[in-house]
């Protein structure tokens, strides 16, 4: 363990920059942080709560080329005619894949404990078998250092969910204000390694486990499926003005459509693109003919809270929510799904 000032710190960011790693950390602009590429490690942002967007705004985009691919589209004077599969064969299609990977290897810097859970989830989603060759691609090599909590605003429910430890494998650094320093142990070899370049002496000692102190906290008696659909939701659903933020902001969402585009101009060479796509929407659970199974706000409310317990827990054996409160906190109504699910105990 090393005792750090912020001029050290940064020179962490510039070696890791040195490494080739594509340094992403918080950054302030106006009232708000939000991850981005370190263009200068003196953009690097220590001091803050809750960011706008996170890890897997990089490692999932919210827009993703898959694939080009030809078909069999011809423009006639009757407009555009495409021939579908039928007794006199198959529809002759070539896939071009276009994949272009990553530039460099990311690096997530200063990121909370909830957020380094975030990545615990996303893996567990996108890399089960048969795993998601975008996001692998994006995910390997990846270092985190990890920014520990002391505080959380009226929003955070870290723990609630218990994400404010950070589980093995989920973090290269851990980094802890101290005073007018920083307290940065290492949790990986590669961590060892970055620390071993400033060439500093240890800290004798090692931190206890640190808890951050909540404005407000609660408890979650039953986050079973039939527990959620048997409380009342009116107070909830009514202040909903459907724009999504929960959605947008929530570091676990991984929902997506895919779209198929091509141009009049030469319609049989096909783009497929990756989308991300909101359950809040009405087209989230639309199908052919038209009929929409969650066609109500009461309805696409429950589904996001089922999604993120019981559904999550039987599919990953973990929770969908990382206790950030992304989605109270820019909620236009501030709409609060823990006195929906719990009850306030402090």
């Amino acid at each position: 363990m090393l005792k750090l000032s912020k001029q050290e710190l940064m020179s962490l960011v510039s070696e890791l920059g040195r490494l080739g790693f594509e340094v992403i950390a918080p950054t302030r602009s106006n009232e708000t942080v939000r991850l981005a590429t370190l263009s200068s490690p003196s953009d690097l942002e220590m001091d803050y709560i809750r960011i706008i967007n996170s890890p897997r705004d990089f490692l999932l985009p919210s827009r993703e080329r898959l694939f080009k691919y030809r078909s069999t589209a011809t423009v006639t004077s009757y407009g555009l005619k495409i021939r579908f599969p039928t007794v006199e064969g198959p529809c002759p299609v070539t896939i071009v894949p276009e994949y272009t990977p990553p530039k460099a290897k990311i690096a997530f810097f200063d990121i909370h404990p909830c957020m380094a859970n975030s990545i615990r989830y996303l893996d567990k989603v996108m890399l089960s078998d048969p795993a998601d060759p975008y996001y692998k691609a994006r995910r390997e090599d990846m270092f985190v250092a990890v920014l520990e909590c002391e505080e959380g605003d009226e929003y955070c429910l870290c723990k609630t969910v218990e994400t404010y430890k950070v589980p093995e494998g989920y973090a290269d650094l851990m980094i802890r204000k101290s005073g007018g320093g920083f307290l940065v142990r290492a949790r990986s070899k590669r961590g060892e390694e970055l620390l071993a370049s400033l060439k500093k002496a240890e800290v004798a000692g090692e931190p206890k486990d640190l808890v951050p102190k909540l404005k407000e906290e609660y408890a979650f008696d039953r986050t079973d499926e039939a527990s959620i659909d048997e409380r009342d939701a009116s107070e909830y659903v009514d202040a909903c003005t459907l724009c999504a933020s929960c959605t947008v902001t929530c570091p676990t969402c991984y929902c997506a459509d895919i779209e198929d585009k091509f141009s009049l101009m030469d319609p049989s060479n096909v783009e497929r693109s990756r989308v991300r796509m909101s359950c809040q929407r009405k087209c989230y659970s639309m199908i052919a003919g038209g009929t929409t199974f969650l066609n109500t706000k009461d309805a696409r409310f429950r589904w996001r809270l089922k999604h993120k317990f019981p559904f999550s827990e039987r599919a990953y054996q973990l929770v969908g929510c990382v206790g950030c409160g992304n989605c109270i906190a820019f909620c236009p109504a501030r709409i609060d799904f823990r006195k929906f699910l719990g009850r306030k105990v402090a």
